[in-house]
């Protein structure tokens, strides 16, 4: 019986690290990245809108939303964080950064995963969290740069 519950235990462990991330309610660590042009990124408690991707199509939403915006239309506050620990190193040092510097707004790049292990996703969708002093207010996912760029301009709008 002991044998069978530390099998168990075993088998659950992994889906139990891999089910753990942030949810609204939870206030996010501050993170601290260079961006596509090595300079310093963060998510400070002045940080209202954190964009997220994981993938090359969640980030392809985004840098559709973001490019057409110019600095007066972009939501004060914004960050925007991508995971490119799934790329392989030589691809994202001689193609998808030097790409990157191309692009009119900062990318905070994840190299190595790990510190936005937390930060949640979903499959080939951008993630777009807003933060009051760090604190998770709400968490939305695009499939589509039209509505992501729909909802950053409400953001953009007097309440």
């Amino acid at each position: 019986m002991k044998t069978l519950l530390l099998c168990l235990s075993c088998l659950l462990t992994p889906m139990w690290a891999y089910a753990a991330s942030y949810v609204a309610g939870d206030a996010i660590n501050p993170i601290s990245l260079l961006d596509q042009n090595d300079q310093t990124i963060s998510v400070t408690d002045e940080t209202q809108v954190l964009l997220f991707s994981r993938s090359m199509k969640g980030g392809d939403v985004i840098k559709e939303a973001l490019t057409p915006l110019s600095t007066t239309q972009m939501p004060a506050g914004l960050v925007y964080v991508a995971d490119i620990s799934g790329m392989p190193s030589l691809i994202a040092k001689f193609v998808a950064v030097p790409q990157m510097q191309d692009l009119p707004f900062a990318i905070g790049l994840d190299r190595e995963g790990e510190i936005s292990g937390l930060l949640p996703d979903t499959k080939d969708m951008a993630t777009m969290i807003l933060l009051n002093q760090r604190n998770i207010l709400d968490i939305a996912y695009f499939d589509s740069s039209e509505a992501l760029g729909q909802a950053l301009a409400k953001l953009n709008q007097p309440q």
